[in-house]
């Protein structure tokens, strides 16, 4: 405590850790000596006293305390943070959900716990401290209660669903079109789902979560989904090349196969003969053999999806060859043996040069894919703008066979879409393209 002194001389002294203090050489006359200490209260508040040729002793005092306590403890509260109104600050509850403020002066506080993932009941408690310490303002907590969210979308297996609102999140639709969110506290949400080359009705939903799970968010998707993707390199001369057993997912899925292959006659150069397979119909929708080798694109349509199918592609000389079976649901289902699934298609040929190939789409939304044969060199590509390739094979003759795509669908009727490699560029080679467009 710091001890004051005023009168006939003034000054100030510090009580020691037992309380006594001193004042000397003072000379004789009256003195008020007053004790202060933040957070205490003294008994009596000052003392008057005379100096008249002795030292006084004994001018003594008593102090209590001003400031006081809140303690309480929270029933599975541990780490809870304790919030105490009228700038009282916070603490943290321990291992056992016990807390205390200290210091604290007369007069009334809210005291209000959190954690992420708790409710508290009460939710909060005002206190009123009035002379003495409180103890016991108690709290139970037990975890948020959530639910789920889920939906199908037809036609949009493969798709990003995102959750925004009340909590986000995002999850990719199953082979089924199916996706579900968990863990959500009541709400209200939006649910928005996206694929490139799709689009969606409609295309954003309001969920409200409240006390129960949320199902039937359902969507429906229009554009064309890429589905299986199987391809066989016939590394030794044969006349046949055989896909490996695939199934499909959906019924109404066009089928394209790509195969590239060698030349050996002189007299004439190679052209496949037929395709078979899958109980389907094979048409031929692009082949350029203008160089050595060729490079062709067939198409069929399955009505209903399959199960466990191969696909044969039968050519003119025993060669080595490539074929790539790919298939496509969302596609346009007029016509036969999935005409109305092809838009336009395109070649391109050179004794050298980076391979190349144009078409213009006849659709919005039409995604176009290639298929090519390098005759000179077994030579990776190295494949032109905004483009992937599909598969890749260097064969021991000597030659690349390649299938390419645009990595997504070109949105615009009547778009120029050029289907290139940068690399190699001094090689022969032919090139087929072809859009797949989609429903109407």
């Amino acid at each position: 405590s710091t001890v004051t002194l005023a009168g006939a001389m003034s000054g100030s002294t510090t009580a020691d850790a037992s309380g006594n203090y001193t004042f000397g050489n003072l000379v004789n006359g009256a003195y008020t000596v007053t004790p202060s200490k933040i957070g205490f209260a003294f008994a009596p508040v000052s003392q008057n006293v005379t100096v008249n040729g002795a030292n006084v002793s004994n001018v003594n005092f008593t102090a209590s305390s001003t400031t006081f306590s809140l303690s309480g403890t929270i029933t599975n509260g541990a780490g809870s943070i304790i919030s105490l109104s009228g700038g009282a600050g916070s603490t943290t509850a321990d291992s056992s959900g016990n807390y205390i403020f200290n210091n604290l002066a007369n007069g009334t506080y809210t005291v209000t716990p959190s954690k992420t993932g708790l409710v508290f009941s009460p939710p909060s408690q005002n206190v009123t401290i009035n002379g003495a310490s409180v103890s016991g303002v108690n709290f139970s907590a037990s975890s948020v209660p959530t639910f789920s969210l889920s939906g199908t979308i037809t036609g949009g297996a493969g798709a990003t669903v995102t959750l925004s609102g009340a909590g986000t999140g995002s999850t990719t639709a199953n082979a089924s079109g199916s996706y579900s969110f968990s863990g959500l506290v009541n709400g209200t949400y939006t649910v928005t789902p996206s694929k490139t080359g799709l689009t969606f009705t409609p295309s954003s939903q309001n969920a409200t979560i409240s006390g129960a799970n949320v199902s039937g968010v359902n969507f429906t998707a229009k554009g064309i989904s890429l589905d299986t993707s199987v391809f066989k390199d016939q590394s030794t001369n044969n006349t046949k090349v055989i896909s490996p057993s695939f199934s499909t997912t959906r019924s109404s899925e066009l089928l394209l196969a790509f195969i590239g292959a060698d030349r050996l006659s002189a007299s004439s150069n190679t052209s496949v003969s037929s395709v078979t397979g899958a109980g389907l119909t094979w048409a031929l929708v692009k082949r350029t053999n203008t160089q050595n080798g060729t490079a062709e694109i067939w198409r069929a349509f399955a009505v209903s999806p399959l199960t466990n199918v191969t696909v044969t592609a039968t050519l003119n000389q025993s060669v080595q060859s490539s074929l790539t079976v790919l298939s496509f649901s969302g596609v346009d289902t007029t016509g036969t043996n999935g005409s109305g699934a092809i838009g336009a298609s395109g070649g391109g040929n050179a004794q050298s040069g980076a391979p190349t190939a144009t078409l213009v789409t006849t659709r919005n939304n039409s995604w176009v894919f290639g298929v090519g044969v390098d005759y000179d060199n077994p030579t990776a590509r190295t494949v032109g703008a905004n483009q992937s390739l599909v598969h890749q094979f260097l064969s021991p003759s000597g030659d690349t066979y390649w299938v390419q795509m645009q990595n997504n669908p070109t949105p615009l009727s009547g778009t120029s879409v050029v289907v290139n490699d940068t690399a190699p560029t001094a090689d022969r080679y032919n090139l087929s393209i072809c859009a797949v467009q989609p429903a109407p």
